[in-house]
């Protein structure tokens, strides 16, 4: 077994050991704060470093003058419950069902996304863009992703893929958010 290998499984358990033993002190609690951050940040989240870590380490916000988001910390919770579920299904072959569970566990609780009819651990219904680019509408998601996967099976799987892989998947934004087409903007006026 090479170093490299070696060391990802012993990560891999502590990840495990630490999820089960509800240690927020290592390297499991560590990793879910910064992800949950960080991704989290891209999207628009007001939340600082500090109070995500107090809502991953006891599920409460710090007493503040300013108001907190409920969308940011259902959301935040949703990225603490999708790392959960990926640390839970490692084993399995990434699939599109997986995906959508992931999603399901991402945004389910957000309740911004169902009162807009989101399809919570589903394709998307409707268009939708990142910036002023057009990504896959919905009728053809399923068969892009069908070649997404089709290639990425094709391949062996190193940093380099794992990043075209994302680039192709935002390509397809297979999930509802907020970045409507504007000529759906138009009609829903």
């Amino acid at each position: 077994m090479n170093k490299e290998k070696e060391f990802l499984d012993f990560l891999l358990e502590r990840f495990r050991i630490e999820k089960e033993k509800f240690d927020r002190s290592g390297v499991y609690a560590y990793t879910q704060r910064l992800l949950a951050y960080n991704s989290n940040k891209i999207e628009g989240s007001t939340l600082t470093e500090e109070q995500t870590a107090s809502l991953f380490d006891n599920g409460t916000l710090p007493k503040s003058d300013d108001y907190y988001r409920a969308k940011d910390v259902e959301e935040m919770n949703g990225h603490f419950l999708m790392f959960n579920k990926m640390l839970d299904t490692l084993d399995e072959p990434l699939s599109q069902e997986l995906i959508k569970q992931f999603h399901y566990e991402l945004k389910s609780g957000v309740f911004e996304d169902r009162a807009n009819g989101y399809a919570v651990g589903d394709y998307k219904q409707r268009p939708n863009m990142i910036g002023m680019y057009q990504t896959v509408r919905p009728e053809n998601v399923e068969k892009e992703m069908n070649i997404l996967m089709g290639w990425y099976f094709g391949q062996k799987i190193n940093l380099d893929v794992l990043a075209e892989f994302h680039a192709r998947y935002e390509s397809i934004h297979p999930f509802q958010d907020g970045n409507v087409t504007q000529r759906h903007q138009q009609k829903a006026a």
